[in-house]
């Protein structure tokens, strides 16, 4: 799925930023060196009996470097004052929850880095659950995300920096996350409904309101008739104080 973002003609830009978030990875990645002290052949020996009669080892670092997931970023100028505005697509990983884990986690820290002490705002579908630890690092001072794995391959400069939380517009709001912005029906999970999609903000924002969302589908699944796509729009009007 694509991204994109637009703004009105009013708003002054000064700058966009595109970071395919797994090549970022890649860059403050290093792969475990060979080791000097055994010979070449034996470590190819090694490498070769590896293969054939142990079951690899799938490293979620390597994952989360080759998907191709891209962060936007726009920072813009609203009466004066400086905003930085984002938008991402998480990767739909459910059963490899420390990629999301790790794709989570850069992506908010990206944004602080990108906003460089300026408000923020950061939205999108994040394919986790208010419910999961991936939403909890992204709101929670001090969490430790228990899926936030060591790589393995690899030796990895980035540890994340719990001390940088977020605010979701719903939840400051109205007190709670909407009951569901996806419903869609798949072989695999029939009857799926639950929330998804976010806004995030940091700094001297306040939600003003928030658009209203229904409390149950009203078909067998979405995209139907009225909703072209099986994710519900969310919306909010920010007053930057």
């Amino acid at each position: 799925m694509g991204d994109g973002m637009a703004i009105p003609v009013s708003m002054q830009l000064n700058s966009i930023s595109m970071i395919k978030v797994g090549d970022y990875i890649q860059s403050i990645s290093k792969h475990h060196e060979q080791q000097e002290n055994i010979l070449t052949w034996r470590w190819d020996l090694y490498q070769f009996l590896k293969s054939k009669f142990i079951d690899p080892v799938s490293d979620p670092w390597q994952t989360a470097m080759n998907r191709p997931n891209i962060l936007i970023c726009l920072q813009i100028v609203i009466n004066g004052k400086s905003l930085c505005i984002g938008t991402y697509h998480m990767p739909c990983l459910y059963k490899e929850p420390e990629v999301m884990a790790i794709h989570s986690s850069v992506v908010k820290d990206l944004m602080f880095q990108l906003s460089a002490g300026q408000d923020f705002i950061l939205s999108g579908d994040f394919n986790i659950q208010s419910s999961s630890t991936c939403y909890q690092a992204l709101t929670e001072k001090g969490y430790v995300n228990r899926n936030f794995p060591e790589p393995i391959n690899y030796d990895i400069s980035y540890r994340p920096n719990s001390e940088q939380v977020l605010k979701s517009a719903y939840r400051e709001k109205n007190g709670t996350e909407p009951i569901y912005t996806d419903f869609s029906y798949t072989p695999h999970s029939p009857n799926f409904c639950a929330t998804l999609d976010y806004i995030f903000f940091k700094g001297h924002l306040m939600v003003e309101k928030v658009l209203e969302l229904p409390d149950h589908p009203t078909s067998e699944s979405y995209p139907d008739e009225t909703h072209p796509s099986d994710h519900l729009m969310i919306a909010a009007t920010f007053r930057l104080l």
